[in-house]
């Protein structure tokens, strides 16, 4: 084993290593991550929209690739709902609680 390499294991910082001391890059919160998937719900409404209007006005969209789109979006939809609904009743049942 050479010296070389045992003077890189004493350039290491502990602070680094343990996370203390060091900034740590921010991670995407709740909030960030509940906004990213309320997007993604709007994109597929909006798609289906813009679908919808292409058929009615007569373009060459086909008729399952509508009801495909819009499925899709009333499913996202809903489990956005029933996600909403859930964090509702934890909030609620939280609040509840005796201190």
């Amino acid at each position: 084993m050479s010296i070389g390499s045992v003077k890189s294991l004493g350039s290491l910082d502990p602070r680094a290593i343990y996370g203390t001391g060091v900034q740590e890059q921010t991670k995407p919160g709740f909030a960030d991550k509940l906004q990213q998937a309320i997007d993604q719900i709007d994109g597929l409404q909006k798609r289906r929209d813009a679908m919808v209007e292409d058929m009615v006005a007569g373009g060459p969209t086909e008729v399952h690739d509508v009801m495909i789109a819009a499925r899709e979006s009333q499913l996202a939809f809903e489990l956005m709902l029933e996600t909403r609904n859930k964090l509702l009743e934890a909030y609620q049942e939280v609040m509840r609680m005796q201190v």
